[in-house]
């Protein structure tokens, strides 16, 4: 299967049939987009009817301008985050498919021929050709069949395509959020009493209700703007809704004699973190089954990986990769295609993760410290530790510290910092080696050279790090 054809581009989300000016699938994208934008309103209005309705038939006030502030508020607030989905629909994607392929390239994932077709002006382009790449351009190619099935063919087909194409059938998450969303907000918006006076459990959910709608609002516009909104993320927001009313109301049983507004404040940040629900369930559960409660927690992470923040490891989580170990033996082509995080970036975040997961875990918060005591006395004077760990932390948060001080924050800093060679079994250390001065200084800042022999003979050996050598060596050359 071919990666270039010799289609004519077009100007919009909908591909023309051969029988099809370029015009009238113009049209026909657009029109499609204003129906989903109808519909959404036609649902939003359903909504706002039935609450009028049973409103005034329950003996509430008339209409004044209060309640008309009210039902704007909510036809925005409803109305918005799908909205970004459609408008999404309209945007260029076809440069998508030349990222793709440069990247498989230059992770090295494959032989150069049996990768797609990169750009002629690519450094890459005479690599594959010299592997024989023309001579597969007619049969199928795994890699083109991936991209396919996510973005559709038609991206792929024309470096001017715009978005994918919009099929109604395929809405239904976002028309689903909507419809939750006008339901919630007529319901928080016509009777705002729940913000000055919060005391039932209702009360509670609302908030909670609020902090994932912060949440679900601020991911939306994030994913719009790295191009990377689906439908799929309108169904992680209604699983994020449901998950947090119900941690709510199993954690107002918890805090039935707290204060009702702390108890809201909670709610909000549950709403917001609902592993903060969770793990303060799993804590109160466990004071009373002992060990029987597991730990929500890994030992490894994601949080612990620098430059990954709350929005990537949510969208991480989405993918089934929920810790450093999942991280690690993940898929890249997969994992680039459905995340849309830059490559570079995700690159070094599986450096990180082959590291970490070859020290012991570090302490992580409160609860670790609590463990290990809280003392102020450092470890032996003279480590590059000193001032960064106490002497009762884990011995993973001492190593790695460490080695951060040493400027080694992942899996290749320290092979190239303790090449393989050098480090090897067979080879003797003595005073009269230049290499042994070195060594013996890092062993003076506290690392074990032992362990640090055994580790650089592991990861010089671990396969999975092909893919960052080959991304680090294939990138940008320097000129002189």
């Amino acid at each position: 299967m071919t990666a270039v054809t010799d289609k004519a581009p077009v100007t919009d989300n909908q591909v023309p049939r051969a029988d099809e000016p370029a015009a009238d699938a113009l049209v026909r994208g657009w029109l499609r987009r204003q129906v989903a934008a109808l519909c959404m309103n036609l649902l939003i209005a359903v909504v706002v009817a039935a609450a009028l309705w049973l409103r005034r038939s329950s003996g509430g006030t008339e209409f004044d301008g209060d309640l008309a502030l009210a039902l704007f508020a909510v036809w925005c607030l409803a109305f918005l985050p799908g909205w970004l989905y459609v408008r999404f629909l309209g945007q260029r994607a076809g440069a998508l498919w030349d990222e793709y392929v440069l990247s498989l390239h230059r992770l090295g994932w494959d032989h150069p021929g049996f990768l797609p077709e990169p750009p002629v002006t690519s450094q890459f382009h005479e690599e594959w050709k010299n592997d024989g790449g023309p001579a597969y351009r007619k049969h199928l190619n795994l890699y083109r069949q991936k991209f396919d099935a996510y973005y559709g063919r038609a991206v792929a087909d024309s470096s001017h395509t715009r978005g994918t194409p919009l099929r109604i059938e395929t809405l239904f998450p976002v028309f689903l959020v909507t419809t939750t969303l006008a339901v919630c907000w007529v319901v928080l918006l016509l009777d705002p009493v729940f913000v000055q006076e919060p005391r039932t459990a209702w009360d509670m959910m609302a908030f909670g209700f609020l902090g994932a709608y912060s949440f679900i609002f601020q991911m939306l516009i994030r994913r719009f703007f790295q191009s990377d909104l689906r439908p799929s993320a309108y169904a992680h927001a209604m699983v994020r809704i449901i998950t947090v009313l119900i941690l709510v109301a199993a954690v107002h049983q918890v805090m039935a004699g707290t204060g009702p507004r702390i108890q809201a404040v909670v709610a909000f940040v549950i709403g917001f973190f609902p592993l903060v629900g969770m793990q303060a369930l799993q804590r109160t559960a466990a004071a009373a089954l002992r060990a029987v409660v597991p730990s929500g927690t890994p030992a490894y992470p994601l949080n612990q990986i620098d430059g990954l923040g709350i929005w990537y490891e949510s969208r991480l989580l989405e993918e089934g990769i929920e810790d450093m170990q999942s991280l690690a033996t993940a898929n890249l082509v997969d994992v680039i295609l459905h995340t849309r995080v830059p490559v570079g970036r995700l690159v070094d975040w599986v450096d990180q993760a082959h590291l970490y997961l070859h020290l012991d875990r570090i302490d992580r918060g409160w609860l670790d410290r609590t463990l290990h005591g809280d003392k102020a006395d450092a470890g032996p004077a003279g480590h590059l530790s000193d001032g960064s760990v106490k002497a009762t932390s884990r011995a993973g948060t001492k190593t790695r510290t460490t080695l951060r001080q040493l400027g080694i924050r992942k899996a290749t800093d320290l092979l190239k910092a303790f090449p393989a060679d050098r480090m090897a079994p067979d080879v003797a250390w003595g005073p009269t080696q230049p290499w042994y001065d070195h060594l013996h200084q890092v062993e003076q800042q506290g690392l074990n050279l032992s362990q640090l022999r055994t580790m650089v003979q592991v990861l010089s050996q671990e396969a999975s790090l092909a893919a960052v050598w080959n991304w680090q060596h294939r990138g940008v050359r320097t000129r002189p």
